[in-house]
């Protein structure tokens, strides 16, 4: 077995990294950074309890802030994935692009779905609604994982949408898709059921990664002029704003469920192009570049398993909690345990998912491979 090479090791998170100038290319090479962030945001989210006390109302305004605008992570997930779908389409066929998009996620969703139907005595009947999408488009979207089914509506209408974006132009068919999309909601805001605008709203922002994620392929070394970034910081800071205001304030941003749509859209087309522009600046100088590395590094880490923790967490959190705070544990303490113990849960479930899919395309490769020579021997 070959032994870590710990000198090396050292040697790279203490060796600063060059500049790079494209937000494009800098949103690309920390990808898995901003989905580990992402996937913790939303951790914090549906798991965290309120550790601050009123005795300290600066620090509680923020705690309780970063815990309520949570949800936005999902945002990011849906700018991330649109981005990253330009991309494999134009790298693989049809069959293998869906191929990948589901075995990504399938088992961790199934996983939990079976021990939720064990823990909640589901019926078989209520299992494969849950699992096919019937109760998320029937019932309610929020019934099991509301993500899944969401994000695999859209890959599944993704190759038609891409269609339409070669053959008319980037900008122009996202504005007007974005547009259509607009009316179809004021039409529909009163007829359909309020859950369904927790997915819709969703929708622009997937767009809009679609365009960004072409825009990376074209101009990925266009560099960002210093000028450049205050436009981003802006518009970040009016998607926090309008979070406030949305959650704090129940202002009506437009469109039903308005938390949802414009104030994350702003905050997830603008917050990865900042936390991927603050890591480069950090890993790029001598002084700073192991707090980068690091700060990378963990974040990078939970992003590989993003899709294990969204599924694991609050079904782990709904049976746990109440033991916990049977036995009076203090919120703290059930943070910190809740957090370890679906991290580790999570990773775990990711190799074992991981090597599955390995064990069985070997298996696959090696079978179709003695079928052939089958048929060729028996020509």
């Amino acid at each position: 077995m070959k032994k870590p090479d710990i000198k090396n090791f050292f040697i790279k998170i203490t060796k600063p990294e060059e500049k790079i100038s494209s937000g494009f290319a800098l949103v690309s090479k920390y990808r898995s950074v901003i989905m580990g962030f992402a996937a913790l945001w939303i951790l914090y989210f549906h798991v965290c309890g309120t550790v601050i006390t009123i005795e300290h109302p600066i620090a509680a305004w923020i705690e309780s802030r970063i815990k309520r605008f949570g949800y936005g992570g999902v945002d990011i997930f849906f700018l991330l994935s649109g981005m990253g779908l330009t991309y494999a389409i134009s790298k693989s066929k049809l069959y293998v692009f869906y191929y990948r998009r589901f075995k990504r996620i399938i088992l961790p969703f199934i996983a939990v779905a079976l021990l939720k139907a064990h823990t909640d005595h589901w019926s078989v009947k209520w299992f494969f609604e849950c699992i096919s999408g019937k109760a998320f488009y029937v019932n309610s979207i929020y019934m099991f994982l509301w993500f899944v089914p969401a994000i695999l509506t859209l890959y599944l209408l993704f190759p038609l949408y891409w269609l339409g974006f070669r053959k008319t132009g980037g900008y122009f068919w996202t504005g007007t898709m974005i547009l259509a999309w607009f009316f179809v909601i004021l039409i529909l805001r009163d007829k359909i059921r309020g859950d369904l605008f927790g997915f819709l709203n969703r929708i622009p922002v997937f767009m809009l990664g679609v365009l960004l994620g072409d825009l990376t392929k074209k101009h990925k070394d266009t560099p960002f002029r210093r000028r450049a970034w205050l436009p981003v910081f802006l518009i970040a800071a009016l998607g926090f704003y309008m979070l406030e205001l949305s959650n704090f304030s129940s202002y009506y941003i437009l469109v039903p469920s308005s938390n949802c749509f414009l104030p994350t859209l702003l905050v997830a087309v603008s917050l990865p192009f900042l936390i991927a522009k603050v890591l480069n600046e950090l890993d790029r100088h001598r002084f700073t570049c192991i707090i980068g590395h690091i700060i990378g590094g963990i974040l990078k880490f939970f992003g590989l398993f993003s899709m294990e923790l969204y599924c694991l967490q609050e079904w782990f959190a709904g049976q746990m909690k109440p033991k916990f705070e049977e036995a009076g544990w203090t919120p703290l303490k059930m943070n910190l345990v809740l957090f370890a113990e679906i991290s580790a849960l999570s990773f775990t479930g990711y190799l074992v998912f991981k090597y599955f899919w390995k064990l069985l395309e070997f298996i696959c490769r090696k079978t179709g491979g003695l079928i052939k020579r089958a048929v060729k021997r028996s020509a």
